[in-house]
């Protein structure tokens, strides 16, 4: 299944609580667009955060995204480069 990235940017800066918020509108809505969540990374001074989830596509993901009204700045579709490759 595809990798998709999901980049946000936050000003002022988000808080956890925030997060976590967010994370609760969002989680139903990626189970209906059949989303899995596998990591995020939050920049230091939590300006910036990117997300990785599997999906059958990009769309998928911005769907899943809109339907639970949680902004984004971008979604692609990207290729996992790892130290074997």
């Amino acid at each position: 299944m595809p990798h998709i990235i999901v980049e946000y940017a936050f000003d002022p800066p988000m808080t956890e609580e925030q997060f976590d918020a967010m994370a609760e509108k969002l989680d139903p809505c990626l189970v209906a667009h059949d989303v899995t969540w596998k990591q995020s990374f939050v920049a230091q001074d939590r300006r910036r955060r990117i997300c990785v989830f599997e999906a059958v596509d990009a769309q998928s993901v911005r769907e899943a995204y809109r339907s639970a009204g949680v902004g984004f700045e971008r979604a692609w579709t990207a290729d996992a480069i790892g130290e074997d490759d």
